[in-house]
């Protein structure tokens, strides 16, 4: 068996560079690649990204979080992304950021990569697939949740139902931060109206959310989700966090209590 495949059967997953170490020569090292190609034994996903095919599995694929990280040496993984890694959330686009951004599909996921435009809140994360664990770079939970809604990626019905786990910590400084870097004034109402519904699971205090109720504008938000929908959503006042949300919202968050004496 060549050497080659032997030496990344393991890795499964692998670069140009990581052969390049195995054969020093970049043209002899890229024809042996081919050769393994056109064997089937090796499968091109870019130019210089490759995997291997298991003689016992020839449909194995690698983890799309995975091969995201090998697109860019500076990736890490983020906004919904993020908490995919963490097993919260499940989408067939994978968010990245990097210095410079594009699109990219493979298989038939869609990576896009976004210019980052700070880099803090990134943390080391142990990414597990079916064929080792691996150290990837993601967002962490109060920036990724930030991201979220800024991109409006996620529905905030959605991003309160994922933040409502008590295996999830929110340190409330970091979320003023992170806040203030984006210098967004809607992301505060959002951003507290998310953590004001889930601070029973998070273990958050009035306190906390009063330090970004103390950031709040004077001007009333809409909650408008991304993208078109063929019935118009009815939108309600919550003046707790000065916005316009829409129903759905509304009866999940607002206390059963007090949605049966408004309606008295």
């Amino acid at each position: 068996m060549n050497k080659l495949y032997q030496k990344m059967y393991s890795k499964k997953l692998f670069t140009l560079d990581n052969c390049l170490k195995i054969i020093k020569d970049k043209q002899v090292c890229l024809n042996t690649l081919t050769r393994l190609v056109n064997k089937g034994l090796l499968k091109r996903l870019r130019n210089s990204i490759y995997h291997i095919v298991p003689l016992d599995d020839p449909d194995f694929e690698p983890e799309p979080l995975h091969i995201a990280t090998l697109l860019r040496k500076d990736a890490s993984i983020s906004i919904n992304s993020s908490l995919q890694a963490q097993g919260l959330f499940y989408d067939k686009t994978i968010y990245l950021y990097s210095k410079h951004s594009a699109k990219i599909r493979i298989n038939d996921i869609t990576y896009r990569i976004l210019k980052n435009r700070h880099n803090s809140g990134i943390k080391k994360h142990e990414l597990k697939t079916s064929y080792g664990i691996y150290e990837i770079s993601i967002t962490d939970n109060e920036r990724t949740l930030i991201d979220c809604i800024r991109t409006r990626s996620i529905k905030l019905e959605e991003l309160v139902k994922i933040f409502r786990n008590p295996k999830i910590e929110i340190d409330i400084g970091k979320i003023i931060n992170y806040l203030e870097k984006y210098r967004k004034p809607i992301l505060y109402n959002k951003t507290g109206l998310v953590l004001d519904a889930c601070k029973n699971f998070l273990r958050l205090q009035d306190d906390d959310l009063g330090k970004i109720r103390q950031k709040l504008s004077k001007k009333i938000f809409y909650a408008r989700e991304k993208g078109l929908t063929l019935i118009r959503p009815k939108y309600k006042y919550y003046g707790k966090w000065n916005m316009m949300i829409n129903e759905d919202l509304y009866d999940m968050i607002v206390p059963k209590t007090t949605l049966s004496s408004s309606r008295m």
